[in-house]
């Protein structure tokens, strides 16, 4: 396990003495909410959006104040996540299919995104997405920028968002990511010497600070998605608070004080998919979450079936496949 546990005290960030172990592994996942549940440090919430069997892999390090993570899913999702406190994220895409928003900015194949220390993730994924990501507890990365770079990097670590990059820029950064891990999963063992440790850590924030210097020039962007965004998280949040009601667009346009039309809009540019169809995937996906957590000996499917709203057992079913590629009696009798 990496014991690494944030220090607030003053002169506690010494980055030499963080790496007293480290831990490296790699998961192959057949559920979002495996996913989900797989990255050490984050808080997480995965809601499936896309029809179809769900496949992802991850594969994670964890050294001292350092963690660097592959993500890989063939399903559009809408995650809500947080990694730990006055921790400071940046990756870059590897492979992107389709249409995907970092924090309400469009993610483009050659970009860069961040999320700055404590704030919620909100990332709705392309069809098939493969990302890295490296997350770095922010006073140790700027206690290191001032004391070994003799770098200011204020500036970087309150970027939130993705912008698009050279590809050239993004490739250094892909490289970077690749090399820790393709070498960590021919070897892993070699994480047991704290030498190798220290210099990993050593080679990890200096290739990052190489790419950093190239970010002192960002190009302006527009606002994005924010009040979008906003009406969506509303409405889930309504729509959540109220699980065992099938509501109707009128009902929540009028809990929003929102139009019809805006509704449509907002979930259709933050999310691909109109308030209907969100609706029923997010009790889907509810009624999932329990049936993975239920008895596999109890008859409970009609009765999570009702909780979450669905009052025609026949069309749960069929919704229920359609949206995971299995039947809801299926993942009770061999997700548990």
């Amino acid at each position: 396990m990496n014991s690494y546990n944030p220090d607030t005290r003053p002169g506690s960030h010494r980055l030499a003495d963080s790496v007293g172990s480290a831990e490296f592994f790699h998961s192959d996942t057949h559920d979002v909410f495996e996913q989900a549940e797989a990255l050490p440090k984050w808080q997480q919430d995965y809601l499936q959006i896309s029809a179809g069997a769900f496949t992802g892999s991850l594969t994670a390090l964890s050294l001292g104040p350092v963690q660097i993570f592959r993500e890989s899913m063939n399903k559009v999702v809408d995650q809500h996540g947080q990694p730990w406190e006055n921790s400071f994220a940046v990756g870059v895409p590897l492979s992107i299919e389709g249409e995907g928003f970092w924090c309400g900015d469009r993610l483009e194949k050659n970009s860069i995104f961040f999320l700055k220390p404590n704030s919620e993730l909100k990332f709705k994924t392309p069809e098939h997405s493969d990302i890295c990501v490296a997350v770095i507890d922010s006073r140790i990365l700027k206690e290191y920028a001032e004391t070994i770079e003799e770098l200011s990097i204020d500036h970087i670590i309150d970027l939130n968002g993705a912008t698009p990059l050279s590809e050239a820029l993004c490739n250094r950064f892909r490289h970077t990511f690749l090399h820790v891990i393709t070498a960590l999963k021919a070897n892993p063992d070699v994480l047991s010497s704290h030498r190798i440790r220290l210099s990993l850590l050593d080679d990890v924030m200096s290739s990052f600070f190489n790419g950093f210097t190239q970010l002192e020039k960002l190009p302006r962007k527009h606002p994005g998605q924010f009040v979008h965004r906003h009406i969506v998280e509303k409405a889930r949040e309504y729509i959540i608070s109220r699980k065992s009601e099938p509501l109707s667009v009128i009902e929540i346009c009028e809990a929003l004080r929102v139009s019809r039309r805006t509704l449509h809009y907002g979930f259709i540019k933050v999310l691909g998919i109109n308030p209907v169809t969100f609706l029923r995937y997010l009790r889907l996906n509810g009624a999932r979450r329990e049936l993975m957590k239920a008895d596999p000996s109890s008859k409970v499917v009609n009765e999570i079936a009702s909780r979450w709203g669905f009052w025609h057992p026949g069309m749960f079913s069929t919704y229920y496949k359609e949206l995971f590629g299995e039947l809801p009696s299926h993942t009770l009798r061999l997700k548990k």
